[in-house]
C-alpha cells in the first residue's frame, strides 16, 4: 500500500499520524512553502459544536493518541446583541492557534510525525499522483479539488475580515456579537490567545443582498463595536481577510480508493464556520478505513448529521430580526435555559436550534 496525501492541513496531517500508529506511512504534498496557511489567527474547539463529546482535547489524546496544546480553556461565553447582553459559563472547549503560528495545531500535528515525509512548496494534483500510490487523501482544504472528482454542494460562501488585537483581556472568555446591521446573518468573534493579544473576526454570507455591503464598514462598525463591549481602545497588529469562504459538503466520503477528508469533505459547520475536529475526525477515518480498522463511510455519518444540525441552526439564526436576538438574548440569562445548553452530553446544536425557532417565525 502506498498512500498519498494532498495537502498538510489538520485532516492531512491526522491522517498520516493515524497512519503511522499502525504502522503504515505517507507522504504529504503541500503546495505552500510551508505548513499552515500565511497568516495567523485563534480558532474555537467547543462542545456546543462536536456534543456529546465533552472535552475534544482529552477524547483525541485517550481514543487516538494524539496530543494537542491548547492555547487557553474557555469559562465564558458572552453574548451581545444590539440591546443586551448574556454569558453562559461551564467547562465550555478551548481556544488554540492557526496559520503560521509557531504554536498552531498544524505544526503541533506535524511535529508528531515520525515516518511520513512533507514535501511542501509541491502543487500535485489528483490525476498526477494517482499513477504512482494506490491511495489517495484529498485534503487540500480547497473545494474545487473535490469538485473535478465528484458533486460538491455548495450551500453558501462567506466573507471573513478580522485581525490579531492588542489590548488587555481576560484569557477564559470569549465574546460574541449577532446584529443584524453589524454582521447581515452573520456574526463577530473575539477570541483572545494571550493577556494582550486577541482575534477578531467579522463573518458574514455573500447572498445577494449582502454582496452590496462594503466589508470595510463593516469591518469599522465591528471593530468599534467590540471596542466598546471590552471598554479599551483595540490596536490592529496583523489584518486579514478572505472572501468566497465556501461552507458546504461533497457527495461521498469515498470513491475507489481516494478518500475526501477536511473541506473537501464538508468539515466546515455552518452555523460558526469552524471545521477543526470535523477535519481532524475525517482525517483520522480515513486512516482507519485504510488500516482494515472502520469503514469511512459509517464513520463519517455523524459528522453529516452534524453538518445538517448546523445548518439548521444557521438558517434559524438567519431569519431573526434584531428584536428577536435582544429577546433571545435576555432568554439565555435564564439560568435553567444556560443549564440546558451547556450541560455535558446534551446535543447543543440540535437543543439551540430547539430553542430559537419560535423567534424565527
Amino acid at each position: 500500500m502506498k498512500i498519498a496525501i494532498i495537502g498538510a492541513g489538520l485532516s492531512g496531517l491526522s491522517c498520516a499520524l493515524t497512519l503511522e500508529k499502525h504502522g503504515l506511512s505517507a507522504d504529504l504534498f503541500e503546495k505552500q512553502k510551508d505548513i499552515g496557511y500565511d497568516f495567523k489567527i485563534a480558532q474555537l474547539m467547543t462542545p456546543i459544536l462536536h456534543a456529546p463529546v465533552d472535552d475534544m482535547i482529552q477524547f483525541l489524546s485517550e481514543k487516538y493518541d494524539i496530543h494537542l496544546k491548547p492555547t487557553t480553556n474557555i469559562q465564558k461565553i458572552h453574548v451581545h446583541s444590539p440591546n443586551e447582553s448574556a454569558s453562559v459559563e461551564g467547562k465550555l472547549g478551548f481556544i488554540n492557534m492557526r496559520g503560521n503560528h509557531k504554536e498552531a495545531y498544524e505544526k503541533q500535528l506535524a511535529d508528531q510525525l515520525i515516518t511520513s515525509r512533507i514535501y511542501c512548496n509541491h502543487h500535485v494534483t489528483h490525476e498526477e499522483v494517482s499513477k504512482e500510490y494506490t491511495h489517495i487523501v484529498l485534503a487540500t482544504g480547497e473545494t474545487l479539488d473535490t469538485d473535478q472528482i465528484q458533486p460538491f454542494q455548495i450551500d453558501f460562501k462567506s466573507t471573513i475580515v478580522g485581525a490579531i488585537v492588542r489590548g488587555k483581556f481576560l484569557r477564559t472568555e470569549v465574546h460574541t456579537w449577532f446584529d443584524t446591521e453589524l454582521a447581515p446573518k452573520g456574526l463577530v468573534y473575539f477570541l483572545p490567545h494571550s493577556e494582550t493579544l486577541g482575534t477578531l473576526v467579522l463573518i458574514y454570507p455573500q447572498y445577494d443582498e449582502m454582496m452590496a455591503k462594503k466589508k470595510e464598514t463593516l469591518w469599522s462598525i465591528a471593530l468599534e463595536r467590540a471596542s466598546y463591549t471590552l471598554k479599551q481602545s483595540l490596536t490592529i497588529e496583523e489584518d486579514f481577510s478572505k472572501r468566497d469562504y465556501v461552507v458546504g459538503k461533497c457527495q461521498y466520503p469515498r470513491i475507489g480508493n481516494t478518500f475526501f477528508t477536511g473541506n473537501c469533505f464538508g468539515a466546515v459547520t455552518p452555523f460558526l464556520g469552524f471545521g477543526q475536529t470535523g477535519s481532524i475526525l475525517s482525517g483520522i477515518y480515513a486512516a482507519q478505513d485504510m488500516c482494515g480498522i472502520g469503514n469511512y463511510e459509517k464513520l463519517c455519518k455523524p459528522l453529516y448529521k452534524d453538518y445538517q444540525d448546523s445548518q439548521v441552526l444557521r438558517k434559524t439564526i438567519e431569519r431573526l430580526s434584531n428584536d428577536q436576538f435582544d429577546f433571545v438574548t435576555k432568554v439565555l440569562r435564564v439560568k435553567a435555559v444556560e443549564s440546558m445548553v451547556t450541560h455535558k452530553n446534551n446535543k447543543s446544536l440540535k437543543m439551540l436550534s430547539h430553542l430559537l425557532k419560535p423567534f424565527s417565525r
